[in-house]
């Protein structure tokens, strides 16, 4: 079983680094009343295990059959908020709740067009439901939308708070003082404050029985290679970033990777800062294009 599902918290108190939001929301629960609420911030900083809790708090014995999650990036259409979005928030609850909750993962990828329609559900059926919204770029969701939530930035988990959840874990899966102080800091360095990549990072170290840098070096080898394919005009190299889409990863994670990989890489300034540029263009990009076409694009802007 994946770590970050294993071990993803399932109270409000588990939530770390993000006082401001679990002091309201725990008294939200007390009050059996919330707002509908939009958490935006980095990636891995807690926003959706914050959504689960929040809503699994709220709703009890009852979650199973009036909690609904839902991604947004995958599902962005219009359709979507006229038909499934639309039905849940005019069905009642089942059991004694105040009102059915609807998790929208990612909204940063749902249209404009979708948004707005989302905006006029949640004024209508303000009776029925509650929304929780969460995206990374807070600037992708309308104003509209934004006004009608209380908003709530995730901060980047500081290197304390991730040292403990990670010496947590590693107590609990029997592995406790395998790897050092000194180890541990430099391997939740390279993650930036992501407690996801890093707890999933971690486990990939412990199945294969790797020192944490060489986890750490073995993660950036594939973007190491497409790096060089690049710099050495590697007609292959289109094939292996979309190959990369296939196994599972988004356009944001083969930007950072790359990323990562320049910032570090032995090139002059003017290559370097045009891969730079280019890299955080696609990702600015990815919201709103197909993965396909905008790997493409990027392959033409620095070849």
């Amino acid at each position: 079983m994946l770590w970050t599902e294993k071990y993803r918290p399932a109270l409000l108190s588990g939530i770390k680094g993000q006082e401001h939001f679990v002091m309201d929301a725990e008294n939200w629960v007390e009050i059996q009343n919330m707002p509908n609420v939009l958490f935006y911030g980095q990636s891995g900083s807690g926003k959706t295990a914050a959504g689960l809790a929040l809503a699994k708090s709220m709703l009890g014995e009852n979650a199973l059959d009036n909690f609904f999650e839902i991604n947004a990036s995958d599902d962005r259409r219009l359709e979507t908020v006229r038909t499934r979005i639309k039905e849940i928030a005019q069905s009642g609850g089942i059991g004694d709740i105040p009102f059915r909750i609807i998790l929208l993962d990612e909204m940063d990828g749902m249209t404009t067009d979708a948004q707005n329609a989302l905006k006029r559900i949640m004024e209508r059926y303000s009776n029925n439901v509650r929304f929780i919204v969460t995206c990374n770029d807070r600037t992708k969701i309308i104003f509209a939308l934004q006004s009608r939530c209380a908003n709530y930035h995730f901060k980047p988990l500081s290197p304390s708070i991730i040292y403990d959840v990670l010496q947590d874990i590693l107590s609990k899966e029997n592995v406790s003082g395998k790897y050092g102080d000194e180890e541990m800091h430099g391997f939740i360095s390279a993650y930036g404050g992501d407690l996801r990549r890093a707890i999933t990072e971690l486990q990939a170290a412990i199945a294969s029985n790797k020192p944490l840098s060489v986890q750490v070096q073995s993660g950036l080898q594939e973007y190491e290679n497409i790096v060089n394919e690049i710099i050495n005009k590697n007609t292959n190299i289109l094939s292996d970033l979309h190959n990369l889409l296939y196994d599972g990863k988004t356009v944001k994670d083969i930007c950072v990777g790359l990323h990562d990989v320049i910032i570090n890489a032995t090139m002059d300034n003017n290559t370097k800062y045009k891969f730079l540029r280019v890299i955080g263009e696609s990702e600015y990009r990815s919201t709103t294009m197909t993965p396909r076409v905008l790997l493409s694009w990027m392959v033409g802007q620095l070849i």
